[in-house]
């Protein structure tokens, strides 16, 4: 064991129990010291486990958001270096909660015990001093070894984290981190996890969303007939008129195949066969050999798009499903409602695709009928033709004078004898 590490942390033991007693931080580093302050005001420091909020929503949550998207490309890489340095590899969302994680067999271990787990919150003032947490407050790639952990439970661990800002607006958006044991620290991994940042930094600026995202789609209006512009990557759309295009090219797929397709876009993680097929076929029995045939067929018209081991969509993807949420999220309700031409998949009955439709559909009609705006509410009106409350929103909104009022009043008869 190296002498100067344990040195170092038999230091900072004496430290941490003078500066946590005093509340003063005043032997260590002053990034440290002064978030051993703000930490002593809210956090115990004999703290047992990281507050947990339900993992599956915030994987879900995550994977659908641009950061998520944009993770894709380090996925590979940080699951790597996890498993061969037995390490725990993470990245959080915006609220330094455990968005995706990796893990050697040891290491995982050891973060279960401390709820270094998906849904576990990693802020400062939940968890107190941590490099997660010090990385959000900073803006900086930063390290926290062993007692310079506020919580006592993490004494144990060295962590490296570097925050991940939004290019355009330099908003916070999440935090990278590789965590091990306090006597396997090593620099490096410091130059690693911001490099890891700048990868998907960059991913999020050539994939921005919303600025593009209409004429990326193609026009507001449904069409039978599509005519995509030519772009590299997958352009998916599942709102109202369905398709798929590679690199400009249309491929033709089928009911099921688009749903495939869907399900891959929801996860770009990737998914198990059989995680594959719960997602896409539910409770109905289906062989594995039929939904390898199935993506088998599909990766030859895709060009190889289709990754296996998890299977995922590889390279650039465009999803309206994804872009839609995008556009409300960023309050560009005026692209939101162009892109949206109406419920994803209606006829899918895969669980993963209509708890997506119901997400978006929501989301989309909250956000118009909140905005009170009458253009707005006007097309809305177009695409949902069965809900009534939007007509009434339009009928209300749309000036005394204004011709499509008596659209709007026939629509509202029309959905209330529906």
């Amino acid at each position: 064991m190296d002498d100067e590490l344990r040195s170092r942390r038999g230091e900072l033991e004496i430290a941490w129990q003078a500066g946590v007693v005093e509340h003063t931080g005043s032997h260590a580093r002053p990034v440290v010291a002064d978030s051993w302050q703000r930490s002593a005001r809210t956090v115990a420091p004999e703290l047992a486990a990281a507050p947990v909020a339900p993992p599956e929503e915030i994987a879900r949550r995550w994977a659908a958001s641009r950061l998520g998207r944009a993770s894709r490309a380090i996925l590979d890489d940080l699951t790597d270096l996890a498993s061969g340095g037995d390490m725990m590899a993470a990245i959080t969302d915006e609220d330094v909660t455990i968005a995706w994680l990796a893990g050697g067999r040891t290491m995982s271990r050891l973060a279960e015990r401390v709820h270094f787990t998906v849904g576990g919150r990693w802020s400062e003032d939940a968890v107190g001093t941590n490099a997660l947490a010090v990385a959000e407050r900073t803006r900086r790639a930063s390290s926290v070894f062993s007692a310079e952990h506020y919580a006592s439970m993490v004494h144990d661990w060295v962590c490296y984290s570097a925050p991940i800002l939004d290019p355009s607006t330099g908003r916070f958006l999440g935090v990278i981190d590789l965590s091990t044991v306090w006597h396997q620290a090593h620099p490096t991994l410091l130059t690693t996890v911001g490099a890891l940042a700048r990868c998907v930094e960059y991913e999020l600026t050539v994939s921005a969303p919303t600025a593009s995202a209409v004429p990326l789609l193609g026009p507001p209006a449904a069409s039978a007939v599509w005519d995509p512009p030519v772009v590299d990557g997958v352009l998916l759309r599942t709102l109202g008129t369905t398709g798929v295009c590679v690199d400009g090219q249309l491929v033709p797929a089928s009911p099921r195949q688009l749903e495939l397709l869907a399900v891959l876009s929801l996860h770009p993680a990737g998914l198990t066969l059989d995680e594959l097929a719960g997602r896409v076929y539910g409770d109905r029995e289906v062989r594995p050999s039929t939904v390898k045939a199935e993506l088998s067929h599909l990766r030859h018209q895709l060009g190889g798009r289709i990754g296996s081991r998890p299977y995922r969509l590889v390279g650039p993807v465009f999803a309206d499903h994804h872009l839609v949420l995008d556009a409300v999220a960023a309050g560009d309700l005026a692209t939101a409602v162009q892109l949206y031409r109406g419920p994803m998949l209606p006829a899918s009955e895969s669980p993963d695709v209509v708890a997506w439709r119901h997400h978006v559909d929501v989301a989309v009609r909250d956000a118009v009928l909140r905005s009170g705006q009458p253009e707005l509410l006007w097309e809305l009106s177009g695409r949902c033709t069965h809900d009534v409350a939007v007509h009434e929103a339009a009928l209300e909104a749309l000036a005394a004078t204004d011709g499509r009022r008596s659209i709007v009043a026939g629509r509202i008869a029309g959905a209330t004898e529906d």
